[in-house]
């Protein structure tokens, strides 16, 4: 796809979202970027989500779990089927009634993703590195913290305001291109830190990563959405399921 194609199709997808989203409990989002909620899930609540991400992890024969390549982060894909009743405290119709409202377009398909980040040598945190989810498209993630998270333990950063245009087309985060080996001397990403319980919600067209853990551990939950209700590429659960 050449620069005008590109040009032309963020644009086409930014004044849907303009026109028809930046609605609802997560509106702020057009400004902010990013948002959080302190107090979403109980320190109980938490306990229990990590004791079940442990022992989804210690099956070596689950289906659904994914590891890089240093051990660093492992994650388990659909963690909403090893939860049972836990699934209610997330308050997912909620948060799927609150991503559409501000994509400007109704959310038909969904899974949760935990995931466990632990100390490795040369690890690039959560995400493996800097990146964009959609180098076109405004996407919502919701991460629940279910540790404290501080600077040394891998917290979620971001790149104020990335996910508009002011700096989603600048030539040095270009357009069509999802990963970035290191951000601009000039930009300060903002770092996110959180009790257990908190919720950050981020619009993850920005430029974001989890930081290189450097101690501890970080425990989270994050769910994925799409608009697609068939879209397996990203391995969504149906919103029906």
């Amino acid at each position: 796809m050449n620069a005008i194609a590109k040009f032309s199709k963020a644009l086409i997808k930014d004044a849907w979202q303009e026109f028809f989203g930046g609605k609802g409990e997560f509106g702020e989002l057009t400004q902010k970027t990013a948002l959080v909620f302190e107090g979403s899930l109980s320190r109980e609540v938490c306990d229990t989500l990590i004791q079940e991400i442990e022992r989804v992890l210690a099956d070596r024969s689950h289906p659904r779990i994914w590891r890089d390549a240093l051990g660093a982060d492992c994650r388990i894909l659909g963690f909403e089927k090893d939860i049972g009743g836990l699934i209610d405290h997330f308050e997912i119709k909620r948060r799927l009634l609150a991503i559409g409202e501000y994509l400007g377009t109704p959310i038909q398909s969904w899974h949760l993703m935990a995931n466990r980040v632990v100390p490795r040598e040369d690890n690039l945190g959560s995400g493996g590195g800097w990146h964009r989810d959609s180098p076109y498209s405004h996407e919502v993630k919701c991460i629940w913290y279910l540790n404290d998270v501080a600077s040394e333990n891998g917290p979620f950063q971001f790149l104020p305001d990335s996910h508009r245009k002011t700096i989603a087309m600048r030539k040095e985060y270009p357009l069509g291109d999802s990963r970035f080996e290191a951000l601009m001397a000039e930009d300060m990403p903002v770092e996110v830190t959180g009790k257990a319980g908190s919720l950050l919600v981020c619009d993850t067209k920005c430029v974001h990563r989890g930081k290189p853990i450097e101690e501890g551990a970080r425990y989270a939950v994050t769910i994925y959405t799409s608009p697609n209700a068939e879209d397996k590429k990203r391995r969504v659960i149906n919103i029906e399921d």
